[in-house]
């Protein structure tokens, strides 16, 4: 009945987070707490561990997006380098008339 309290309470719906369920109850069952013998929380302390709850779920949304930029921006950086060395393979292919003429005054002097 206290649990059926506290989801009302607290708006907390263990069907839209079963992960958070399945913590608390192990935890509470790994230190054998029953509705029996737990100690009642003051309002203050409910409010205190759902401000506490907030502020993980904001610090993991915010680390999940920050990944998310830094994976966006190597991707777009791994891009600017591909199309820079792309050209700077095209540029190499070019040759210009003065780097032609060089080359042939090299192989001529080669030759002779």
């Amino acid at each position: 009945m206290s649990e059926d309290n506290k989801k009302q309470d607290y708006n907390i719906d263990t069907n839209v987070d079963p992960l958070t369920s399945l913590l608390v109850s192990d935890v509470l069952n790994k230190y054998n707490i029953t509705a029996e013998n737990r100690r009642p929380l003051n309002d203050e302390q409910k409010r205190n561990i759902l401000k506490l709850v907030e502020d993980l779920q904001k610090k993991a949304n915010d680390f999940v997006e920050s990944q998310k930029e830094k994976k966006r921006q190597e991707e777009t950086q791994t891009a600017q380098q591909s199309e820079e060395t792309h050209s700077k393979a095209n540029r190499g292919k070019r040759t210009t008339l003065r780097h032609r003429i060089h080359q042939r005054r090299e192989s001529e002097q080669n030759n002779n």
